[in-house]
């Protein structure tokens, strides 16, 4: 029985592909996050001094969320772009 090996190339690419994406991703959390706490962390000096553990929390979630769903996106638009056309049939 003959091997099917069409798309070892594209499927190498991919793998690659989201093995970089979701490196630069968890690099991206940590110097978003670190930003992010660094600047409420000043404007708490400068207001009333008490931290607050849920804007803490929403600042983590929603940069997490944000970088995945821009993360998800890129995969999608990709993934469109690697779908080949429908043809009609005769």
């Amino acid at each position: 029985m003959a091997r099917f090996r069409e798309g070892t190339g594209t499927g190498l690419v991919v793998a690659l592909g989201s093995v970089a994406i979701f490196s630069m991703l968890a690099w991206a959390i940590a110097f978003l996050l670190w930003i992010a706490l660094s600047i409420y962390a000043i404007v708490e000096w400068i207001g009333d001094g008490r931290p607050s553990a849920i804007a803490v929390l929403l600042i983590v979630v929603l940069l997490v969320g944000g970088l995945v769903a821009l993360a998800a996106v890129g995969f999608g638009l990709i993934g469109k772009s690697l779908t080949p056309k429908k043809r009609d049939r005769l």
